[in-house]
C-alpha cells in the first residue's frame, strides 16, 4: 500500500467508523498500558519533563565529540604527547566539559 491508498482509505471513513475504530484501539492497547503500569509498580506522573529535558541536554554536552577550541587545542597535540600524558590529557578534556555542563547543574536547583 501506498499513502495514497491509505490516505484515501482514511478520509472514506464515517465518524461512525473513527468511534468503532478508536473503542478497538482502547480495548487493544488500553488494558496493555494498564497493566504495563501495575506490572513496573513506578508512577510517571510525578515526572517533570523540564528537568528531563534539562538532563538531557547534560547528557549530550558529556557525549558529544564537538567541544570547545580549549579541547581542539589538547586533541591536536595528543599525538605529540607521551603515553602518560595522552591518558593526563583525555582527563583534562573530560574536566573542560564538566565544566561546560555546570551552569546546567546549577539550574537543576
Amino acid at each position: 500500500m501506498d499513502m495514497d491508498n491509505i490516505g484515501d482509505i482514511i478520509s472514506s471513513l464515517s465518524e461512525d467508523d473513527i468511534a468503532s475504530l478508536k473503542q478497538t484501539a482502547e480495548s487493544l492497547f488500553g488494558g496493555a498500558k494498564e497493566e504495563k503500569k501495575k506490572d513496573t509498580g513506578f508512577d510517571f506522573s510525578g515526572i517533570d519533563p523540564q528537568m528531563i529535558g534539562k538532563i538531557t541536554r547534560m547528557m549530550s554536552l558529556l557525549n558529544s565529540s564537538s567541544s570547545s577550541p580549549r579541547c581542539d587545542l589538547i586533541r591536536a597535540l595528543k599525538p605529540l604527547l607521551s603515553q602518560d600524558k595522552r591518558k593526563r590529557a583525555d582527563e583534562a578534556m573530560q574536566l573542560m566539559k564538566m565544566l561546560d555542563i555546570l551552569p546546567l547543574i546549577q539550574e537543576l536547583r
